[in-house]
């Protein structure tokens, strides 16, 4: 609508590779909360951690954050949530039986939901960090820096196999063959909305280097580029890690990797010096509720206040943002040659 990008051009973008492994990875996510997988998983560890309070966070924990390394961090909040609050009311009922009074168990039932689902959502929060599919700033990342990529094709196969694998024993007798996830079942919960919002994000990001927006915002960043290395990621933590508060981290790396990507190449640095930081710190959204859906999810499901989430929130964005920090100069002073821009930056476009 806007003349920026041909109706063909954008909707090249709901179709790359990365949004073909989003896809088969959700399959993999809703075939596993259809067989119960987390929740043998959480039982798992619960068995082995005892019945202390303390223990059974980080048990869930655990399995919350593995979870989320290899499914939508999205996905694992909303299928251990269920899981989460079953412990919570365990744990009254435990108080009950131990003839403590009603406003004890009360309060101590309120501090315990919230701290429990705040360690969900911040576990998938961080689980999603660690791996490719586990949260949409990452996926979108390889998208805008690689040109060529095959993981599309892996996340498909995988995908499918839910739909094509019986769920059930083939060689048991009085067998009958039934697909461990129907197609009718994929379709009615899969959230075909963050599809496309994934596929939005790519074409957006394709109008700002279309247009050269992202160019323009650059120039006035560009003073940045002098600064020390730590000092420059810290900024770019920070920018990304406060915006990351008021809208999706998708929508964010969307809006921030273009612009980092233009100022990287007009400062004749590696433009992983900028967006690799930047894409760590847009999932640290630990404050709001609306700042990502795990924490609007226990936001409802707790009966939580702004400043429970606030509160929590804070402190682990401080040592977050720190620990990244650290991390990443670890990283770009190994890994990557920050003198210069890669062929692939300088040649081509976003893929």
């Amino acid at each position: 609508m806007a003349g920026i990008l041909s109706g063909d051009e954008v909707g090249l973008n709901y179709f790359k590779d990365i949004t073909t492994m989003f896809v088969g990875t959700m399959i993999l996510a809703y075939a596993m909360e259809h067989v119960c997988l987390h929740r043998r998983l959480a039982l798992l560890v619960l068995k082995y951690v005892g019945s202390s309070i303390i223990w059974s966070m980080g048990g869930l924990m655990i399995v919350t954050a593995f979870l989320s390394m290899w499914i939508n961090n999205s996905a694992s909040a909303n299928i251990m949530i269920p899981t989460a609050l079953a412990i919570v009311n365990e744990l009254q009922n435990y108080q009950q039986a131990t003839n403590r009074t009603a406003v004890a168990n009360e309060n101590d039932n309120h501090q315990n939901s919230t701290g429990f689902l705040i360690a969900v959502a911040y576990s998938a929060a961080i689980g999603g960090m660690m791996t490719l599919v586990g949260t949409g700033p990452n996926i979108f990342v390889k998208g805008f820096t690689d040109h060529y990529v095959t993981d599309g094709t892996t996340g498909i196969i995988i995908g499918c196999l839910p739909l094509i694998l019986p769920n059930k024993n083939p060689f048991h007798e009085e067998w009958e063959y039934h697909p461990i996830l129907t197609w009718d079942q994929l379709s009615k919960s899969f959230p075909w909305g963050v599809f496309m919002l994934q596929g939005a994000g790519l074409a957006i990001a394709d109008g700002f280097k279309v247009s050269n927006l992202s160019s323009t915002i650059a120039a006035f960043l560009h003073f940045i580029v002098g600064a020390p290395q730590t000092s420059i990621i810290l900024v770019v933590i920070i920018i990304s890690a406060v915006f990351t508060e008021f809208t999706s981290n998708l929508a964010c790396a969307t809006i921030l990797f273009p612009i980092l990507d233009s100022v990287a190449k007009t400062a004749n640095i590696h433009p992983g010096y900028l967006i690799l930081p930047s894409c760590m710190a847009v999932s640290l959204s630990f404050m709001l509720p609306i700042a990502t859906p795990p924490n609007a999810m226990i936001f409802i499901s707790g009966n939580m206040k702004t400043r429970d989430l606030l509160k929590a929130g804070f402190g682990m964005k401080i040592i977050d943002s720190e620990l990244c920090t650290k991390s990443v100069v670890g990283k770009t002073s190994i890994e990557l040659d920050v003198t210069c821009i890669p062929y692939n930056a300088t040649a081509q476009s976003i893929a």
